[in-house]
Order: structure tokens, then C-alpha cells, then sequence
């Protein structure tokens, strides 16, 4: 590989990319822990007033369960956590590459001789995520 201008700036911008990576994980380990909690609780209703004269909207039956395990809000809370769990799994794969791939190139710039490819090589991360190895979650 010969040298050019661009090698400061593509390094610059993958510091850039995995700080803005960090900024965004630290903002959704915040709203991660406020989903674990709520998960399982009814979302908030607005009050319903109908005929204008301040009193709610009456309703059938009060079912507490049902109101909880149908509720829209809460659902779409649970959707999400599953739908993030997936996506950060592939996520936590691609990381892992890069993070290997490059601790590779450095180990060989540094006179290392190249590490043999195992066969359980880049596999070893399974264990450590919930359902990437066909656990239950």
C-alpha cells in the first residue's frame, strides 16, 4: 500500500465513527434500562372526555391483565427490545471482526508471525450473547 493524504483522514473519521458509536451505545444503555422496567406495565392513557363535562370516558369492565398484556404502548416497548437484541447481536459480530482483523494487522506490523486459522476461530463471542447460539433469551 503506498502513502497517500487520505490515510490521516480515514483514520480521523473512524475515530470520529467510533465515538459517535460509544455516544449513541451510552444513550441507549439509558433508555435500555427504562424499557427493562416498564416492559411489563400498561402505557399511559389520556384522559377521555367525550361530552365535555370532565368526567372520563366510561368504559366496559375493568380487566387489569388484559389492559396490560394487550396494551399497544407496552407491546411496542417488548417489539423493540426483542428487534434490538437481534440487530445488536449481528452488530456485536461485526465489532468483534473489525476489533480481530485489525489486533491481527497490528501483531503482524509489529513482526508476529500470522496467528493460524482454527476452526472455532471468530466464534468464540457466541457464548457470551443471550440466543446467538440458540439459547433461549
Amino acid at each position: 500500500m503506498t502513502y497517500s493524504p487520505d490515510h490521516c483522514t480515514d483514520a480521523q473519521h473512524l475515530q470520529l465513527l467510533a465515538d459517535r458509536l460509544a455516544a449513541d451505545l451510552a444513550e441507549m444503555m439509558q433508555l435500555l434500562s427504562v424499557c427493562q422496567e416498564i416492559q411489563y406495565t400498561p402505557g399511559l392513557r389520556p384522559d377521555v372526555d367525550p361530552d365535555g363535562t370532565g368526567r372520563m370516558a366510561t368504559r366496559g369492565p375493568v380487566r387489569p391483565t388484559e389492559d396490560a398484556a394487550l396494551n399497544g404502548a407496552r407491546l411496542r416497548v417488548v417489539h423493540e427490545l426483542t428487534t434490538a437484541t437481534q440487530h445488536l447481536t449481528s452488530v456485536m459480530a461485526l465489532v468483534r471482526g473489525v476489533t480481530a482483523a485489525m489486533d491481527r494487522a497490528l501483531s503482524e506490523w509489529e513482526g508476529e508471525p500470522p496467528a493460524s486459522g482454527g476452526c472455532d476461530e471468530g466464534t468464540y463471542w457466541a457464548n457470551d450473547v443471550p440466543g446467538a447460539a440458540g439459547d433461549a433469551v
